[in-house]
């Protein structure tokens, strides 16, 4: 893995030529498929629900235009700067990933040995195993990182920000401060290196992770199917046998919900498995509903025994 050659004023001009193609690049998170099949999403479940145009509307947007543009407004702009952070901070990224490749090498070296010098697979499945496996443990990541955010109060200070929009929108899932969003990418980076470094050691030669359109499959999928639907006011359930495996749109809008019933629950991004592991799993009702938002006292006040038990995950 060759240090890559870094310049801030290339890295700069490299951000902003990423901001012009932040719709029509595939890696993009606003990639225009994602919200054409967002939007789809929309005008399907408000047809079988018989949803008239206004009620679509207010679900979609549930406040006064002036209330919804000064919210989009700082969204857009820490959209803005925390994409500058991967292009700015690439060496240190870079270290993090190295890293982390380098512990996955030595956590199996005593059991399949280190890979030989140069050697390399492209069988399908090495290559989907090269693909999900980093998404995978990158997730871990942040679902523990977003964990720890809610946990300490001096963290929560920060990531608060994320929590008070009483409208959520695709950009909401951008509103954090730099100085949280490169823990997340620090982390994410080092375990989903963990990850390649399993991957290479396992199958004992260097594996290029299976891509479309140059973007990992997984992350392709990801942001294709569910990543906007997430912070909409779309309640879209999954089977409850699938919300164990993956975290649908639902799930997350319960995480936002102002109530602390809800609100120190889901913490995951895309498995609700790492939720169900560790008991923070919540299945919200078909029909339940949530106020979004924080309430100053949500940190301070324990749910009651018979919340607290219908959170718990069911086997």
């Amino acid at each position: 893995m060759p240090w890559p050659a870094y310049d801030p004023l290339t890295a700069a001009w490299n951000w902003l030529l990423h901001l012009g193609g932040v719709l029509t690049e595939p890696g993009s998170p606003f990639w225009w498929p994602t919200l054409i099949v967002t939007a789809g999403a929309f005008v399907v479940i408000g047809v079988a629900t018989r949803a008239s145009l206004k009620e679509m509307r207010a679900q979609s947007v549930p406040v006064t235009g002036r209330a919804f543009l000064r919210q989009t407004a700082v969204d857009l702009g820490l959209f803005v700067l925390n994409s500058a952070l991967p292009f700015l901070l690439a060496p240190a990224i870079f270290l993090f990933s190295a890293s982390g490749a380098a512990l996955g090498v030595a956590l199996l070296a005593t059991v399949f040995g280190l890979p030989p010098e140069g050697a390399r697979l492209d069988t399908a499945f090495a290559m989907v195993c090269a693909a999900l496996i980093p998404f995978a443990t990158a997730d871990f990541s942040l679902y523990w990182t977003h964990r720890l955010f809610h946990r300490y109060g001096l963290l929560w200070r920060a990531h608060r920000l994320h929590h008070e929009p009483p409208v959520l929108t695709p950009l909401t899932a951008f509103r954090f401060w730099p100085q949280e969003q490169i823990v997340h990418i620090a982390c994410a980076a080092f375990m989903g290196g963990v990850g390649l470094g399993i991957v290479a050691t396992s199958f004992g030669a260097r594996i290029d992770p299976l891509t479309l359109l140059g973007v990992n499959v997984f992350t392709l999928l990801w942001n294709l199917g569910f990543s906007h639907l997430r912070h909409s006011h779309l309640a879209l359930p999954f089977p409850r046998w699938l919300s164990h495996i993956l975290v649908s749109p639902h799930m997350h809008q319960a995480h936002h919900s102002a109530d602390a019933a809800q609100h120190d629950k889901n913490f995951a991004t895309v498995f609700a498995l790492w939720d169900w592991m560790f008991g923070t799993l919540y299945l919200p009702a078909r029909g339940e509903r949530f106020r979004f938002g924080v309430d100053d006292h949500v940190h301070e006040t324990a749910a009651p025994p018979s919340q607290q038990s219908s959170t718990q995950p069911v086997s």
